[in-house]
């Protein structure tokens, strides 16, 4: 029956093309992992449909081990990696990657397939080597315990701050649905096939929902009850109409959204990586008028977007009203005029 490995096919393509998408609008290395994850458990989806329609050969079977069995759960592994721990692992997990997969192509294509189980036993028909069971159990383990961590650092990082509650959603999604695709392997013992694509349908929804979870600011849809006298011992938090409607912006629209919102007021892109020294004191300023959670979102967009930002801030939103009514923590000197900010005169700590 190729019912089912095909639906698993086409829900990876499916995935994988939305993952593609995000990373063409805002390059990410954790949309990176996603995608060759999404794409390599596509790949194997679509090897066992060719192998139970068309029969089983050496070179399918090698693929579908080597994308199925080995890669994928690293990849995902990889992906929640960069999710939970962003800018400390980029310069090992790149290389490490690379080294593990070609390492696993190596294994894979030297280990010999028994021709005479082939149609009997199709992709199991490979022979497992010491080198590959090692390798093969190694990847996996480690994938899972890695994806298991990212959901356990999630839930404590939610219960210290009261923030990334929807990224510890997600990652407990792609955790359970990793394991339900693990788990396929094992009820298959219980004499079916089936179940091994029912579990691969079941878990690869489930791993792209919490993908998709992970991206959902929390913005105002949750917030840490806070007493009063924290609240005002909180120096970010001024609640000036502009700061209170950019902040609503941050929590609920892409960053392609956000832009245009900024052009249609009056504040079109500028094609920037980097501040100068007048830029980066003017969006601090803006920065610590946010409060806590909507600060982390600013700090997730890009170097444009946040320039735009305070310059829809600065520029429309408190315009002859004055910018600095209410002086950030930082700055001092007393130079609390609109053109010491422009012209990044302020002193700053």
């Amino acid at each position: 029956m190729i019912a089912l490995p095909a639906l698993s096919a086409l829900i990876a393509l499916a995935c994988a093309a939305v993952v593609g998408r995000d990373l063409y609008h805002r390059p990410k290395p954790d949309r990176v992992a996603w995608l060759i994850a999404f794409a390599l458990f596509a790949v194997a989806a679509a090897t066992e449909v060719i192998g139970e329609a068309a029969g089983w050969d050496t070179l399918t079977v090698r693929i579908y081990y080597l994308t199925g069995a080995v890669l994928v759960v690293g990849y995902l592994a990889l992906g929640q990696l960069y999710l939970v721990t962003p800018g400390k692992i980029g310069r090992v997990a790149p290389g490490a990657a690379l080294l593990v997969t070609a390492l696993a192509v190596s294994t894979v294509w030297g280990a010999p397939v028994d021709q005479a189980r082939l149609d009997a036993d199709g992709w199991d028909a490979i022979t497992r080597t010491t080198g590959l069971t090692l390798l093969t159990v190694g990847v996996n383990s480690v994938g899972t315990l890695i994806l298991i961590g990212g959901l356990i650092y999630s839930a404590v990082r939610f219960r210290q701050l009261g923030t990334m509650r929807n990224r510890m959603l997600g990652c407990l999604l792609i955790a359970g649905g990793t394991l339900a695709v693990a788990a396929g392997g094992t009820l298959t013992r219980l004499g079916s096939d089936q179940f091994l694509y029912i579990a691969m349908s079941v878990g690869i929804a489930m791993i792209f929902c919490g993908y998709l979870w992970t991206k959902v600011p929390d913005g105002a849809a949750f917030r840490p009850v806070r007493s009063k006298a924290r609240q005002s011992a909180q120096p970010g938090l001024s609640r000036s109409p502009g700061i209170a409607f950019i902040e609503q912006m941050l929590a609920t629209r892409s960053d392609i959204d956000l832009a245009e919102l900024c052009r249609e007021w009056s504040v079109p892109a500028r094609a920037v990586d980097a501040f100068n020294r007048a830029e980066a004191r003017r969006v601090w300023a803006f920065r610590v008028r946010l409060g806590s959670l909507a600060q982390a979102q600013f700090d997730d967009r890009p170097a444009s977007l946040r320039l735009q930002l305070t310059e829809l801030y600065f520029d429309v939103m408190t315009g002859d009203i004055g910018l600095l009514d209410r002086a950030p923590v930082g700055w001092h000197g007393g130079r609390d005029d609109e053109s010491a900010v422009r012209t990044g005169t302020a002193s700053v700590d």
